[in-house]
């Protein structure tokens, strides 16, 4: 083989080579880019300034079964008026009153506002069966918005110490709908037409803000009820 030959034959060799390292670079930079993005997308999942232990939890109720005064609160997740509600009412319930042992709360999540409403109502009680029903509501509160994603309320659901694939099976099956449905047979009952409402001891007051809730809460417990 004559030195030209073997020249062109090397210089073969080596463009083969950089096309192989061009390649390899840029499936690298591909899958770079894709890790960052999921990165950024999960670190876009705000956590509740306020994390709360919920020890008393049990499902959508949260507090002692026997306590002397019964809250039950109906909230859409897509209700700006219930995100105010989860922001300066219920907080403040929780720690005046339901950690005290004298309220029991009993959170309602209902489908008012349409099929949004619905898959964030039926992923709360997903996470439910795994006791993280009011971990998750406050972590949805924290992000809220006028619409929510299936894939949004899974990585929501990510943030939590849960089983994520026990959760995604959950929401994507839909079983949780017919509970959903039973709240809404419960708000018609209870004479509810809007959200947020509040029933305390069978009595619906609709909307209050905290300094009327806790009017009507202390005026239930001077009278021994």
């Amino acid at each position: 083989m004559d030195k030209s030959k073997r020249q062109a034959r090397q210089d073969r060799k080596q463009t083969q080579k950089r096309k192989g390292q061009m390649r390899t670079t840029g499936i690298i930079a591909v899958a770079a880019v894709f890790v960052a993005s999921l990165l950024i997308f999960a670190s876009q999942v705000r956590r509740p300034a306020v994390e709360r232990s919920y020890a008393s939890a049990d499902g959508n109720l949260l507090g002692d079964p026997d306590a002397p005064i019964h809250v039950v609160e109906y909230a859409d997740f897509q209700c700006t008026h219930c995100y105010t509600s989860f922001d300066e009412t219920d907080g403040a319930l929780i720690d005046n009153y339901v950690e005290s042992g004298e309220v029991l709360f009993d959170y309602r999540p209902v489908d008012f506002l349409g099929p949004s409403s619905l898959l964030a109502a039926e992923a709360a009680y997903c996470v439910a069966d795994q006791d993280l029903f009011w971990q998750y509501h406050d972590v949805v509160f924290t992000n809220f918005a006028s619409g929510y994603t299936e894939a949004q309320l899974i990585d929501f659901a990510s943030t939590l110490d849960l089983d994520l694939d026990t959760f995604a099976g959950c929401l994507q099956s839909g079983e949780k709908a017919s509970v959903v449905e039973q709240n809404l047979e419960a708000a018609a009952s209870d004479g509810v037409q809007g959200t947020p409402s509040y029933v305390v001891n069978g009595v619906l007051y609709g909307a209050l803000p905290y300094a009327d809730l806790q009017e009507i809460i202390s005026g239930l417990l001077s009278d021994g009820s």
